[in-house]
């Protein structure tokens, strides 16, 4: 009998998302003086935020 708990039954992993070649990582993103919270992207080496032309910080879907 197999486990939904057991990782090896989950299938293959999908890939991190890519930023001008950098792995990016999915965080969760809450600033209270704007009331925002969304996921963000962060670079996966340092945890620095993704951000645009703009300065604001890039939402994972739309990388």
């Amino acid at each position: 009998m197999s486990s939904k708990n057991n990782p090896e039954n989950r299938g293959r992993l999908t890939e991190l998302r890519r930023y001008n070649g950098e792995e990016c990582v999915p965080i969760l993103l809450i600033d209270p003086t704007n009331r925002m919270r969304y996921i963000a992207a962060a670079f996966k080496g340092n945890g620095q935020l993704v951000c645009g032309a703009d300065g604001r910080p890039i939402p994972y879907k739309n990388i």
